[in-house]
């Protein structure tokens, strides 16, 4: 019996994951996708305490019935991801232009636009929104923290036109993984949103994952 779990990126949900799930569905007897504290329809505050006690919570309610568990972590799951594996056994792990150390939200317009999203980034991030950014820059480094180790086998995908998180981020985190199966790719013409949906990024992780 194998599960998935799936950890979205910052000011988004679920929904981040709408075609990989759709993609993986028969590989899995079953896959969760929650919205993360702090967004969507979570009412928990979004602060470290909530964000590692949820993702180990979700792990935990599946391990008494599922042997496998995989984890893809996309953008600030990415990270999450990172820390679950730290503290439970994870069979594959799947990154996602994973948030880890280096981002420049500077950037986050000109990548919006570039991939043909049409809100400005006044839209993007309201005043209101400014204090969860906050927030998150303080999560991803107590996270960041929490492991030096990434243990399971390891796809890390990276879009070369990702102007947000750079690449270092993942040369970083693959210089962290000690199993032998891992891969970094960097993709053409891939940045920081269209990577989720490419069909070139949902048939390498399919591969990964078989």
């Amino acid at each position: 019996m194998r599960a998935l779990i799936c950890l979205h990126g910052l000011l988004s949900t679920r929904a981040d994951f709408t075609a990989i799930t759709i993609k993986l569905k028969r590989r899995y007897d079953k896959i969760v996708c929650y919205d993360l504290p702090g967004h969507g329809t979570n009412a928990l505050k979004y602060n470290t305490k909530n964000v590692k006690k949820f993702v180990v919570d979700i792990y935990d309610s599946l391990a008494s019935q599922y042997e496998i568990i995989d984890v893809i972590g996309y953008s600030m799951g990415g990270v999450m991801a990172c820390y679950l594996q730290s503290v439970r056994k994870v069979h594959r792990l799947v990154l996602l232009a994973p948030s880890y150390r280096y981002l420049n939200l500077k950037n986050y317009h000109y990548t919006k636009t570039s991939s043909g999203g049409k809100n400005k980034i006044s839209a993007v991030f309201p005043k209101k929104n400014y204090l969860h950014i906050f927030r998150f820059a303080k999560i991803m480094f107590d996270l960041s923290n929490e492991f030096s180790i990434i243990y399971p086998e390891t796809l890390i995908l990276w879009g070369k036109e990702d102007y947000l998180v750079k690449e270092e981020s993942g040369i970083l985190l693959f210089e962290k993984i000690k199993n032998k199966n891992k891969r970094l790719i960097q993709l053409e013409r891939h940045n920081h949103f269209n990577i989720l949906n490419s069909p070139q990024v949902l048939n390498y992780v399919n591969d990964f994952l078989v």
